[in-house]
C-alpha cells in the first residue's frame, strides 16, 4: 500500500535522466526512456524494497519545464506528487542549474521535506568544484548518476545512508497516538459494522491497520459489529480501555458505551495520525454555523464504485443538510481530483485519507488553511451531526479543547 511507504519523488527538468533514475534503482523498464524530450506524459510510480528502510515507493514526474501543449496538466500531476513526497530528489545536469531546480528547492524547504540532488549524465560531464558548491549552497546531499557506468548497489547504498539521516526518527511509524493511549496487555473493542459498504470478505484499510497496531502494542483487539457490541461489553471482566467504531455507527454505539470508557472513530484516530487533528477538530465548529448559499466540499482521498448508501456520495450531504437546516451547494470530489484553488468553500470535509500518506494529508490541509477555509474530516463531522463530538474528543484532550474554545468564537 503506497500510503504505508516512504514516497520519493524524482523531479527535474525534462530529459534530465528522471525515469533513467527510476529504472536504474527498481531495476526494471518501468518508465519509458527516450531521446525525445518529454516522453514522461503522467506521473509513474513503482514500488521497491530498499532495506533496512522497508518498503518505498518512487514517483518519476514529467519535466517540470514542459513547455507543451499539455504541459500545464503534466505539471499540475506533478505539482500533486511533489505535495505527497516524503522525500524530494532534484535531477540535474552539470552546469544546469537554475531558476527551475530553485523553485524546486524553495518549495521543498516550504514544506520541509528534504531534498537529494542527482547530477545526472556523469559519463558525459564530470561536474567540477565550483558547480558542486553551488549545489552544495542548496543541499548538503548531492549523488553523482550514470545510467550507463554506474554501479547500481553503491548508488543504492549511498542513498539509503541519506535517507536515513534525513527521514525523522519515527518516520515508518503509524497510529502514534493510540500509543499514548493503549499500553501492553489492555484490551480496545473495535466495532466494524458490515454493510453494504463494505468490501466482500475483507475489512477496510483503516480497521485493518488498526488491528495491526494494537498487535504491535501486545495489546488484544475484541471485534464486533454495532448489533453485538453490548454484549461484548458484558463479556469482557474489565472495561476495554478504548472503543474505537466506524462513524457511521457511532451514535448507536455511544449510546451503549460506559461514561467511563474512552469512546473514538477510527476517522478521528486518523486525524490524529495523518493529520492535524486540532485543527480539524477548530474547523468542525463551522458546521454549526453554515448559512444558506455556502460552498461545502466533500473530497475522498480514494476513487470507488459507489453503493446506494455511499457515505460520501449520499449520507454525509443528507446529514449536513438535516444538521444544518440550510440550502447548501455541496461538491463532491475524488483521488486526485482535489481541487487547486479552495478558497471559495466554507468548509471542506475530508475522508480519513488512508490512501494518502501523512505529507499528502498535510498538503491538502495546509492549502485550506493558508485559504482561509476550515476543515475537517468524515468522522469528526459525523460526530458533530450525532451530537458526541465531545465525547469523541475526550481521546485527544487538545483536540477537544480546541472545539470547544472556538465554539466560543
Amino acid at each position: 500500500m503506497k500510503a504505508l511507504t516512504v514516497q520519493i519523488g524524482i523531479f527535474g527538468r525534462i530529459n534530465t535522466g528522471k525515469s533513467s533514475l527510476m529504472n536504474f534503482m527498481t531495476n526494471q523498464n518501468t518508465s519509458i526512456v527516450s531521446e525525445i524530450a518529454g516522453t514522461t506524459t503522467d506521473v509513474v510510480h513503482k514500488q521497491m524494497e530498499l532495506n533496512p528502510l522497508g518498503p518505498i515507493t518512487i514517483f518519476d514526474t514529467a519535466g517540470i519545464d514542459d513547455t507543451s501543449v499539455l504541459g500545464n496538466a503534466r505539471i499540475e500531476k506533478t505539482q500533486r506528487a511533489f505535495d505527497s513526497s516524503d522525500v524530494i530528489i532534484l535531477m540535474c545536469e552539470v552546469e544546469k542549474f537554475g531558476v527551475f531546480e530553485e523553485s524546486i528547492i524553495k518549495k521543498a524547504d516550504k514544506r520541509e521535506t528534504p531534498c537529494i540532488i542527482v547530477v545526472s549524465k556523469t559519463d558525459l560531464n564530470q561536474p567540477d568544484e565550483t558547480f558542486l558548491e553551488q549545489l552544495k549552497k542548496h543541499s548538503k546531499h548531492i549523488v553523482l548518476f550514470s545510467a550507463i557506468n554506474g554501479n547500481r548497489d553503491a548508488f543504492l547504498n549511498t542513498l539509503k545512508e541519506i535517507l536515513i539521516k534525513v527521514l525523522p526518527d519515527n518516520y515508518t511509524e503509524n497510529y502514534l497516538s493510540l500509543r499514548n493511549i493503549v499500553k501492553k496487555g489492555d484490551t480496545v473493542v473495535l466495532v466494524m459494522p458490515i454493510d453494504l459498504g463494505a468490501p466482500r470478505g475483507k475489512t477496510i484499510m483503516p480497521q485493518a491497520q488498526t488491528v495491526r497496531h494494537i498487535l504491535d502494542l501486545n495489546a488484544a483487539s475484541y471485534t464486533v459489529q454495532d448489533t453485538e457490541y453490548k454484549a461484548a461489553l458484558q463479556n469482557l471482566k474489565t472495561p476495554p480501555v478504548l472503543v474505537i467504531t466506524d462513524s457511521q455507527a457511532i451514535k448507536r454505539v455511544a449510546e451503549k458505551t460506559p461514561v467511563n470508557v474512552k469512546l473514538t472513530t477510527f476517522s478521528t484516530v486518523y486525524a490524529a495520525d495523518k493529520s492535524d487533528i486540532v485543527e480539524m477538530a477548530k474547523g468542525a465548529t463551522v458546521l454549526n454555523n453554515l448559512q444558506t448559499g455556502d460552498k461545502v466540499l466533500i473530497s475522498e482521498a480514494c476513487t470507488h464504485h459507489a453503493s446506494i448508501d455511499d457515505i460520501g456520495r449520499v449520507k454525509l450531504p443528507k446529514w449536513i443538510r438535516d444538521y444544518s437546516k440550510k440550502d447548501l451547494e455541496i461538491k463532491y470530489v475524488s483521488g486526485q481530483d482535489y481541487p487547486k484553488d479552495v478558497a471559495n468553500y466554507k468548509i471542506i470535509i475530508h475522508c480519513g485519507g488512508c490512501t494518502l500518506s501523512r505529507k499528502g494529508m498535510l498538503a491538502r490541509l495546509s492549502k485550506a488553511v493558508e485559504s482561509g477555509v476550515a476543515i475537517t474530516n468524515y468522522g469528526i463531522a459525523i460526530s458533530v451531526f450525532h451530537g458526541v463530538i465531545e465525547k469523541v474528543l475526550e481521546v485527544f484532550p487538545e483536540a477537544l479543547s480546541a472545539y470547544k474554545q472556538a465554539l466560543k468564537n
